[in-house]
């Protein structure tokens, strides 16, 4: 099996395509368990799968570290609308498949950039205090394709910390009934962001999240007043989220950054 090694900011990936012959779904979930391992295979967040579409150029599917299948990744879309595109699979400005909805892309060199479409706050909620662990929040709650809780305050927090707490949070199903991302952020000015989020199905906190930096800009314009555009700064790099804000609760939002093909190989039997 051939595969590409993808990060977006440091949210890495194997990526493949199964065009001529799709895997199952039991299939795909037992290669990422297997692929993902660190050290001991290729090591990533995920797999990212590419496979026959009837109505876009193709269809984007992720399964996690942990061989769960997530709806949408941000990181994850970018990385895989590079692939396409260099694979020859899709044009620079292409549409894809994804269990979270019909998603565009624009290829640039590394610079890949989604139009994620329209989320809202409906089913959430904006600036609800939280505490964990004797520590105190001020919370927003969406669906960016996948759930996510975005955290403000506590910037003093270790690394052990957040881990500690996001594990919580993502495990607390009587407010998430599906778990959920947990985003820590730390406004920087006006038009910036620090954030890490601890992933569901990665289980750690990781060196970028696509749909969590979008959750947390969208939620910074609310907390703040930060306008469009607006840089998060994740350990992995920068993505820059731009957005329209529809209503009080809705927005339209773009996902853009740089992405970086690693290695390309074939998987090996011991993996």
């Amino acid at each position: 099996m051939e595969f590409w090694k993808i990060n977006g900011n440091g949210n890495d990936f194997v990526t493949i395509e199964t065009l001529a012959s799709p895997l199952s779904s039991a299939e795909l979930a037992a290669a990422a368990r297997r692929l993902c391992r660190r050290r001991a295979s290729i090591g990533a967040d995920g797999l990212l799968v590419v496979e026959p579409s009837g109505s876009a150029h193709f269809k984007m599917r992720l399964f996690n570290a942990d061989g769960s299948e997530g709806e949408m990744c941000g990181n994850g879309a970018r990385c895989i609308a590079r692939f396409a595109y260099e694979r020859g699979i899709a044009p620079a400005e292409m549409s894809f498949e994804t269990l979270a909805g019909l998603m565009h892309a624009r290829v640039e060199g590394r610079f890949v950039e989604i139009d994620l479409g329209e989320y809202s706050f409906e089913n959430g909620w904006i600036d609800r205090e939280l505490t964990m662990d004797g520590a105190h929040f001020r919370s927003c709650f969406l669906r960016v394709g996948v759930p996510h809780l975005v955290l403000f305050g506590h910037d003093e927090l270790s690394r052990e910390d957040k881990v500690r707490i996001g594990r919580a949070f993502r495990n607390s199903f009587d407010l998430f009934p599906q778990g959920t991302n947990v985003s820590f952020a730390r406004p920087v000015d006006r038009s910036e962001v620090e954030a890490v989020t601890y992933e569901r199905g990665v289980e750690d906190l990781t060196d970028s999240c696509g749909t969590g930096c979008t959750a947390v800009a969208l939620s910074a314009s609310l907390l703040f007043g930060m306008s469009s555009p607006i840089e998060v700064h994740n350990p992995g790099g920068t993505n820059r989220i731009t957005f329209d804000r529809l209503d009080e609760q809705k927005f339209r939002a773009r996902l853009g950054g740089n992405t970086s093909v690693v290695t390309k190989g074939e998987v090996g039997p011991d993996a």
